[in-house]
């Protein structure tokens, strides 16, 4: 197996989408902005929400002169979080692409920069500075004798996926890449509550490592929401359905359904 197999970038390529996840990590921080979820609610009109599908982790498209980014919460917490910067990628570097042609699809002409996408996201989240920082306070083996507890002391601290961490690793050769067969497979279906299960015995929660089927939309969309019904641009009905989208009820916001007489 080679650092080709696992679809790991030239080395050339890494550095220079380094230095692009490092510039937007240092944009963001001067806001006090640092979670990529944060990021996207400021720059986009953001949403999670579980799909009936596994074939789709997210998309962006410009749409009404916005961006709107969409992320499937079917996966785990470290997988959409892993989207979020990828997708976060496609908006600062490819914004005219865009806005011209609406989504990104899946081919030939935009392979490229999904690529860089992907290199940009792991950058991004787990920065080579600091990933062997926590590497060799938490870890310190040999990277011939790394195994699945040490990846989840670190993807757990970085917040990302065990599999993207065990890739970034392997990258930075940190782990043996004869190794990664073996320790992929508890990134699997079959092995996840032995993943589960060592994240626990670690000290971690296991939050990253399932599925979180989250209804979010960004405060926007509550906000006009809630100020179109109180200004009587909408019914109760209405706003009954769309926070029904993110799981939601008017109740909750003190909104109590009219009586008969009261409805014009």
């Amino acid at each position: 197996m080679s650092k080709k197999d696992l679809r790991l970038p030239e080395e050339s390529l890494r550095l220079k989408v380094k230095e692009l996840a490092e510039e937007v990590r240092f944009k963001f921080s001067k806001k006090g902005i640092v979670d990529v979820f944060d990021i996207l609610e400021d720059i986009a009109f953001f949403i999670r929400k579980p799909l009936d599908t596994y074939e789709i982790s997210g998309f962006t498209t410009f749409f009404n002169n916005e961006f709107v980014v969409f992320l499937n919460s079917c996966f785990t917490l470290g997988h959409e979080r892993f989207t979020a910067a990828h997708e976060l990628y496609h908006i600062l570097y490819n914004g005219d692409l865009l806005r011209k042609e609406k989504l990104l699809m899946n081919n030939s002409v935009y392979a490229h920069e999904d690529e860089k996408a992907n290199t940009f996201a792991s950058e991004f989240l787990m920065p080579e500075d600091y990933v062997k920082e926590l590497f060799y306070k938490l870890v310190n083996a040999p990277k011939d004798k790394i195994e699945a507890r040490h990846i989840v002391r670190l993807n757990s601290t970085l917040k990302v996926s065990y599999k993207a961490m065990l890739k970034r690793l392997v990258q930075l050769d940190l782990c043996d890449i004869d190794l990664y067969e073996n320790l992929a497979e508890y990134g699997t279906l079959e092995k996840k509550e032995e993943l589960r299960e060592i994240t626990k015995t670690e000290g971690y929660d296991i939050s990253l490592i399932v599925s979180t089927n989250i209804s979010y939309v960004s405060k926007e969309y509550l906000e006009i929401a809630k100020q179109n019904y109180e200004k009587g641009k909408i019914s109760y009905g209405k706003i009954g359905q769309l926070l029904e989208f993110i799981n939601e009820t008017p109740e909750k916001y003190g909104y109590s359904e009219p009586d008969d007489d009261e409805i014009v």
